[in-house]
């Protein structure tokens, strides 16, 4: 850990969510000054992580130029490093098929506003959530990850948004974009969630339920280490270490099946269960996922949970919280 954000004035759109939230506690926690911009001024996250008094969270119209400046210009007025990452956006892929105008209005439109703002104010670093989805239904050890293939509207939406951030790059903005994998990790509100509805399932004694066939390869990552990420870009771009404009793998060395997973998760409550497979959704059946984030380890990244360990960590979180009551 540097001091690099003490006394830094830091802003993040999406801050009331699962990773924003994360994010705002690590800052704080490194002595930065944090402004979250959301839809909302108050969330199960931002409760549970102590943020109430530590950090300010606005409603923020993410669409409009003049209400981002607002807010923006008077908290980003001190001379040091100014940081602005961009979280806010439809996260969830079903979610984003069944309104795909809403899905790229907030995942693309919203960052080439932001992105235009954020070159008028001289911002010295802005770092977007993007997604592994944007390489498309496979991504292979070849240099097909390379390649953003998507045709389903989430991934779709945030290639949009690199793209966009690629071009607003060019034109000088000191931006990355970061392009992580499943984030799983104590407070997570998302029961839909493979990693925190399979605890949620072995804490009430019962058999988890994969509903897909089981064979989904995909890769997933303890919060803290997406958290990492994001804050070793912001500080590489704020000194003009990085090129800019560029994206940024984040994942683990190796993926891992849906029913591996589920068992490792068995595994570290101590139970006896068998997971219940139900196979009602065989839309990714099959799909394996290798997302080479070398790049990103060349800079220094590197996970600091195992699988095994973020899984313990979270699963002795939520026991501790009651399971979800801590939403209530």
């Amino acid at each position: 850990m540097t001091d690099f954000w003490a006394g830094k004035r830091v802003a993040i759109t999406g801050a009331a969510g699962f990773v924003g939230a994360h994010l705002c506690r690590a800052l704080v926690d490194r002595g930065a000054s944090v402004l979250g911009l959301d839809l909302v001024t108050d969330s199960p996250c931002w409760r549970v992580h102590g943020l109430a008094g530590l950090a300010e969270l606005t409603l923020a119209d993410l669409f409009s130029a003049d209400n981002l400046r607002y807010h923006l210009a008077p908290f980003l007025r001190s001379p040091s490093a100014e940081i602005i990452f961009h979280l806010a956006g439809v996260s969830h892929i079903h979610e984003a098929q069944g309104s795909a105008v809403r899905a790229f209005e907030v995942n693309t439109r919203a960052a080439w506003v932001l992105l235009d703002v954020c070159g008028q104010m001289d911002v010295k670093a802005v770092v977007l959530a993007s997604s592994n989805h944007v390489y498309g239904s496979y991504c292979s050890a070849s240099d097909e990850w390379r390649k953003t293939q998507a045709t389903d509207v989430y991934g779709t939406s945030k290639a949009a948004q690199d793209l966009v951030a690629r071009c607003f790059g060019a034109m000088g903005v000191p931006v990355a974009t970061l392009r992580h994998v499943n984030a799983y990790g104590p407070a997570d509100p998302h029961m839909s969630h493979l990693v925190t509805g399979a605890i949620l399932s072995v804490l009430r004694g019962e058999a988890p339920v994969i509903r897909s066939d089981g064979t989904p390869v995909k890769a997933y990552l303890h919060v803290g280490d997406v958290v990492d990420a994001y804050l070793l870009l912001a500080e590489r771009l704020a000194a003009s270490d990085l090129p800019t404009g560029q994206p940024w793998n984040c994942a683990p060395r190796a993926p891992i099946s849906a029913l591996a997973l589920v068992d490792k998760v068995i595994q570290a409550a101590g139970l006896a269960l068998v997971p219940e497979i139900t196979g009602e959704d065989l839309s990714q059946s099959g799909y394996v996922e290798m997302l080479d984030a070398s790049q990103l380890r060349a800079l220094g990244w590197a996970p600091r949970w195992s699988l095994k360990e973020g899984l313990v960590d979270t699963l002795n979180w939520y026991r501790a919280h009651g399971g979800m009551k801590w939403v209530e």
